[in-house]
């Protein structure tokens, strides 16, 4: 079932953002915390690369969970009940996401901890 044009490419693909954004509390939970991040940056008056980092983080993050998604719902589909081999598969995948968060996290921490601090010294 391949898709005829780009077009019918990018439909199918915004599809897939909305129907794992409903799906996935995870999601909901990073769009919670990336808008926190970035009130942070508005407020502590980063520079624009720090914006370039917080979205190349923040699509990283979710692009990973979206793989993720994908990944445990095919093993699920197709996997033997609780197999050795699909629940390293599926905790492999989240450990993926796992390391970007940690990154995600550990970056902003860094653009914005001094930042901060110098604001309330």
């Amino acid at each position: 079932m391949k898709n005829r044009h780009f077009g019918q490419s990018i439909v199918c693909a915004a599809r897939g953002i909305v129907q794992g954004f409903r799906s996935e509390r995870n999601f909901k939970i990073y769009c919670l915390l990336v808008s926190i991040f970035l009130i942070f940056n508005i407020l502590l008056s980063v520079g624009v690369y720090d914006y370039i980092i917080l979205i190349v983080l923040t699509g990283n993050a979710f692009a990973l969970e979206y793989v993720n998604t994908a990944i445990e719902r095919v093993v699920d589909r197709f996997g033997k009940g609780i197999d050795v081999d699909c629940k390293f598969i599926k905790d492999v995948a989240a450990g993926a996401v796992l390391v970007s968060g940690i990154v995600f996290f550990l970056v902003e921490g860094i653009i914005l901890i001094p930042r901060l601090v110098e604001r309330l010294l």
